[in-house]
């Protein structure tokens, strides 16, 4: 197992499931490659694995083969915990290396752009720097009951696409990206949101829709999401923008990485 910095070998591995891999082929373009750390076993390999950088603690993906992620596990660099976003045959490797202290199950949904069905309305309006606070108050609505956005930054608004509804001079509804990459032509649909006591007039359905129609008129082919399988308001939302379940996988956090791999515990 060996670093890489031959990002033209990765992104062939990459190519070989463009949905699933969609946030690591963004991590390949400037302004966040910078952020990313590429292992694998060698030239001609079939997996790749990913440490991102952007926060203090990375984030962890994988491709491949089951047989080759194992082996590039077991020579990651030791970190105190990760991020995961990792496909579900590769969940019991992580963790023989490394405690799973949280886990939630996921959908990666990807735009069926022959099936996008959205109805403009005047209201939802393109987000710009000056709207950062305003994004902020209205997430901030979601943290008593823990349904505000993960991962938001305000570095998102600038580099990606969001739109959002203003009611009263307040932000009640806002969905964006966590990454636009028209280098590798991917797109990540993500912190949708609604406040608590505006939900059920479809505006999560307005705002992702904006967003969705801005990214296929910049000629985007592959448009992704992450839901929790847990979520059937939001699926419903998305499949009826056009959104299609692509697979399974697992999102959650590592506990510290060990220098040898452990038994699985019970349950996993």
């Amino acid at each position: 197992m060996a670093r890489t910095y031959d990002l033209a070998a990765v992104r062939e591995i990459l190519e070989t499931d463009r949905p699933w891999a969609a946030y690591a082929l963004g991590d390949l373009t400037p302004g966040f490659v910078e952020h990313s750390e590429w292992y694998w076993t060698g030239p001609h390999t079939p997996a790749v694995v990913l440490l991102y950088w952007r926060e203090a603690t990375p984030v962890l993906f994988s491709l491949g083969p089951a047989a080759e992620v194992q082996v590039i596990l077991h020579g990651l660099p030791r970190v105190p915990s990760a991020y995961l976003s990792i496909s579900v045959p590769h969940i019991d490797l992580v963790a023989q290396h490394a405690p799973i202290v949280e886990r939630m199950a996921m959908y990666r949904m990807q735009l069926d752009p022959a099936a996008f069905a959205h109805e403009e309305v005047p209201s939802a309006l393109r987000l710009g720097a000056e709207d950062v606070p305003a994004l902020q108050a209205l997430f901030a609505d979601g943290e008593a009951n823990h349904e505000a956005p993960d991962f938001f930054a305000p570095w998102m608004v600038k580099q990606g696409v969001y739109c959002g509804i203003y009611e009263q001079g307040e932000l009640i509804a806002a969905a964006g990206t966590h990454l636009v990459a028209e280098q590798t032509g991917v797109a990540a649909v993500g912190n949708v949101y609604t406040r608590r006591d505006r939900r059920g007039r479809r505006l999560a359905r307005h705002t992702t829709g904006a967003v969705a129609a801005a990214l296929l008129a910049r000629g985007i082919p592959t448009i992704v999401l992450n839901v929790n399988q847990k979520n059937a308001a939001a699926l419903r939302v998305y499949e009826a923008l056009g959104f299609r379940r692509y697979c399974p996988f697992w999102e959650g956090r590592t506990g510290g990485w060990s220098d040898a791999p452990t038994p699985l515990q019970s349950g996993r």
